[in-house]
């Protein structure tokens, strides 16, 4: 049968598979060490004669190990606790066999998380005492004394290893959480910066098309009113052209969230639904999508610069008065396409909430910086300023954008590095214009 598991569910069950094996094996081999131990000690205590209270303190210190294996999680340090003063008693008696489970305890006590580091050190001192106390009282060699010491100590450095490695598992899985949960948090981060430029660009098209739409309609009724129905037809063809182009943008930005087309064949279908949908609008189902009338591009300005916008502005039935060179010849490129959805949200406000009334429009140049100004008469906030800003910090520059009532004005004002003039042929670097 297949495996419908991907490399990661496959790395993992090969990791419990393995952490099951190697659970499984050390089980088997404390079992067989308790075996071993036990026998050895039954067989050297009937030869010996062993007394009473030797056999009991063995017989508590097995019971102790196999309870420690084998029990549940509870009793582990309890166990490790009888394995060693058990133990120590039996010791000496048993020639170090029993030094063992001593040994084993101290470990389990020194790896423990819920118990000090010096539990286990103070356990083995008192081991030692066990120990050298019988050893006084039996008459045995000191050397035996000193290797029991030996073993003693080797569990209590054993036991603090293991803690210190478990502590460094511990330490490396919780990295490892925090990394996870960093990149979590930057892949959302990254979703909600691309639902705001998402959001910014719906906001234009909407803000841009509609707001120049329901211009259109309203010069259309009014045209009809006195009688000029030509004038109203024309306009009404601009509107239906607008609608298409919103439509298209409105495309535009939402296949900025798919990755399903390419972009150059994005742009192309886009461009050739815009033309079908503007001819079907006029009327003229036998149009294709290479050849759209004449007259449904009339609301769209020639160029893609601020003086298309300015066009555009004009073509809805608004006034501008300009000043500068609007072709920003000294702006690179990305800086220029946040100053345009700049200078189109300041002219689509002022539709919106000074219908009629002149807007000014500056591009100043100043030293290494070039300042665009938008004024109206009116004062308004919205969505479309925040998107703005958030543009304009975007850029990571000395951009700067800020929109304010002044004087009875509600002004859009762009501050914005030029682009270094040295770097690009055919341009004065003193003067930053094409000699």
């Amino acid at each position: 049968m297949s495996d419908l598991r991907g490399p990661e569910g496959r790395d993992a069950g090969t990791d419990s598979a393995r952490g099951r094996s190697r659970a499984g094996l050390s089980v088997g081999l404390t079992a067989i060490g308790i075996v071993v131990v036990a026998f050895w000690f039954v067989r050297n205590g009937v030869a010996q004669e062993l007394p009473v209270w030797v056999w009991g303190g063995g017989a508590v210190a097995l019971a102790a190990w196999a309870v420690r294996e084998y029990g549940p999680p509870r009793v582990v340090v309890p166990s490790a606790v009888l394995m060693v003063a058990a133990g120590s008693l039996a010791v000496v008696h048993t020639d170090g066999l029993l030094l063992v489970p001593v040994i084993i305890g101290l470990v389990v006590l020194g790896a423990a998380p819920t118990l000090p580091g010096w539990a286990a050190v103070l356990a083995a001192l008192a081991a030692v005492v066990v120990v050298a106390g019988i050893a006084t009282v039996v008459g045995t060699s000191v050397a035996l004394v000193l290797g029991v010491a030996l073993g003693l100590a080797l569990g209590v450095v054993i036991g603090i290893s293991r803690r210190q490695f478990r502590t460094a598992e511990e330490q490396t899985r919780v990295l490892e959480e925090q990394a996870r949960q960093a990149d979590r948090d930057q892949q959302r981060a990254r979703l909600l910066a691309d639902r705001a430029r998402v959001a910014r660009d719906v906001h234009d098209v909407l803000a841009h098309s509609l707001g120049g739409l329901v211009l259109q309609l309203d010069a259309v009724e009014a045209l009809l009113e006195v009688g000029r129905v030509d004038d109203a037809r024309r306009r009404a063809t601009d509107a239906r052209a607008l609608a298409a182009d919103g439509l298209a943008e409105a495309r535009r930005a939402v296949r900025a969230l798919r990755d399903d087309l390419p972009d150059a064949d994005a742009d192309v279908d886009v461009d050739a639904d815009t033309d079908t949908e503007t001819a079907v609008a006029q009327g003229d189902p036998s149009s294709d999508e290479s050849s759209a009338p004449e007259s449904a591009r009339a609301s769209r300005p020639a160029g893609d610069g601020i003086a298309a916008l300015v066009d555009a502005h004009r073509s809805f039935g608004g006034t501008a008065v300009v000043q500068g060179d609007l072709d920003l010849p000294d702006v690179d490129e990305p800086t220029r396409a946040v100053v345009m959805a700049g200078v189109r949200e300041a002219l689509s406000n002022a539709r919106r909430h000074a219908p009629g009334r002149p807007v000014s429009l500056s591009v100043i140049r100043d030293g290494d910086a070039v300042d665009v100004v938008v004024a109206n008469p009116v004062a308004a906030d919205g969505h479309g300023l925040l998107g703005m800003r958030e543009r304009f910090e975007e850029l990571g520059t000395d951009a700067t954008v800020e929109a304010e009532r002044s004087d009875g004005e509600f002004v859009v004002a762009m501050h914005v590095p030029v682009a270094q003039v040295a770097d690009r042929p055919g341009v004065d670097g003193t003067t930053g214009r094409t000699s």
